[in-house]
């Protein structure tokens, strides 16, 4: 999702190899790629700031994830099982909101927008859309298809949107965690 008409773009954190990719390339709508730099990432958060070096680029309106209800409509771009299928499009309503799921033993990802909207692999990184087209959230997930179908989940756009602010203005962003070791 491109956040600034300059260089800045939001995706998940496991799209960049969780910021340890040597080589980007960012591939855009019209055919064309460009290299990419990751400014930031956070493999908690799934969340990714890449920068590319180009202007005018056609940035994507942020909504109010805040102001979601439950029925509302949700609209989900990707690229689901790889570049075969790019700009896919599926539509579905707002399930669930400020849902938690778990990832892995030590990973919790909360306050997510669940969604029935498919999700697939490789929708990761995509824009979640409300029905004035504002990118509502960054899809992230999707429940495993034995365990059930149309569950999937996005990060709210309000997570994101301090994070880009601070990287914009100052290059980076600091996580702050409040937790206890015990020994």
């Amino acid at each position: 999702v491109i956040v600034d008409p300059k260089v800045y773009i939001l995706t998940n954190s496991h799209v960049v190899g969780d910021g340890d990719a040597r080589d980007i390339n960012v591939l855009f709508e019209n055919g064309d790629t460009m290299p990419g730099k990751v400014l930031w990432n956070d493999a908690v958060l799934d969340l990714a700031i890449v920068k590319v070096n180009a202007t005018g680029l056609p940035a994507a309106d942020l909504g109010d994830s805040d102001s979601l209800e439950v029925g509302e409509l949700a609209v989900a771009i990707g690229n689901p099982l790889g570049l075969d299928f790019q700009r896919t499009v599926t539509s579905g309503i707002i399930s669930g909101l400020n849902r938690s799921i778990r990832v892995n033993q030590y990973t919790v990802i909360e306050n997510l927008i669940q969604t029935d909207a498919s999700i697939n692999p490789g929708n990761s990184g995509g824009p979640l859309l409300n029905g004035k087209g504002e990118v509502i959230g960054i899809n992230t997930v999707k429940i495993r298809p034995e365990a059930a179908e149309g569950l999937g989940f996005a990060l709210p756009i309000n997570l994101a949107k301090p994070i880009i602010d601070e990287v914009i203005k100052h290059g980076d962003f600091k996580t702050v965690y409040l937790g206890i070791s015990l020994a």
